[in-house]
């Protein structure tokens, strides 16, 4: 078990990373990720436990072969992007209203 319970800074700018995992950690709903992109990759699907990144503002998941979206996607109550695009969606969740309501 590691003790990661954040994800540090720069984060985001390691272009040649092809794997991650955080397995085992201490990553929870407090986490203080921001944004999270996933571009340009092969995902059909997002875990459940997307909904867990309370903080997430920008998720970008452009570009990869999703078919669903999970109905967790709308505990993102801090969303401001979502970029969807360039997928297989048929259907969006009704849950991800409940992101722009608020």
């Amino acid at each position: 078990m590691n003790r990661l319970n954040t994800l540090p800074r720069g984060f985001s700018s390691l272009p040649a990373l092809e794997v991650l995992d955080l397995t085992y950690n201490n990553l929870n709903e407090n986490s203080t990720l921001c944004a999270l992109y996933l571009s340009d990759n092969d995902f059909e699907i997002l875990p459940q436990d997307i909904g867990k990144f309370t903080k997430l503002q920008i998720l970008n998941n452009r570009d990869n072969d999703l078919i669903s979206l999970p109905k967790e996607i709308g505990e993102l109550t801090q969303l401001k992007e979502l970029h969807i695009q360039g997928n297989c969606l048929a259907v969006l969740p009704p849950e991800l209203g409940k992101v722009a309501d608020e």
